[in-house]
């Protein structure tokens, strides 16, 4: 996120919408994994954020239907989950971390995972340009002062 920070604001806001373009045609191509309907669905929310812009005020519910559409695909590709511990062995003190659980997917669950992922990354840059936004609007109100 920080080569985001370094963008003017229409700048970043132009890669956000190439990014949602960018995964539109990823749904589009993906065959495996997504009935029709759960793909018409999410390309018809994509369209809506794309063309409505990232911040509308409809914008978070289709939001929040894409990432639950994404997560239910997800979720029914998983095969079980591992075990993984995420930390680093000290010599003094042993193993510091913490074990967590990572699911297993099947080849097309990967698939529909990267695209939660891809999706997750415009979710952050959603909140990040919300902040320029509303910063650049309270920096604005305190000049008028």
């Amino acid at each position: 996120m920080k080569y985001f920070e370094h963008l003017s604001l229409e700048e970043f806001w132009t890669r956000t919408l190439q990014e949602v373009d960018h995964l539109y045609a990823r749904v589009e191509q993906t065959e495996e994994g997504l009935s029709a309907t759960k793909r018409n669905a999410l390309l018809q929310s994509l369209a809506s954020l794309r063309s409505d812009g990232p911040l509308a005020r409809g914008s978070e519910d289709h939001v929040s239907r894409i990432e639950a559409l994404l997560l239910d695909v997800v979720d029914r590709e998983t095969l079980g989950v591992r075990n993984v511990f995420d930390g680093h062995d000290d010599p003094d003190l042993g193993s510091i971390g913490t074990i967590r659980q990572v699911p297993i997917l099947s080849e097309q669950g990967c698939a529909l995972d990267a695209l939660l992922q891809n999706f997750l990354m415009i979710c952050a840059m959603r909140a990040l340009l919300s902040a320029r936004v509303d910063a650049h609007r309270q920096m604005s109100r305190l000049k008028v002062v």
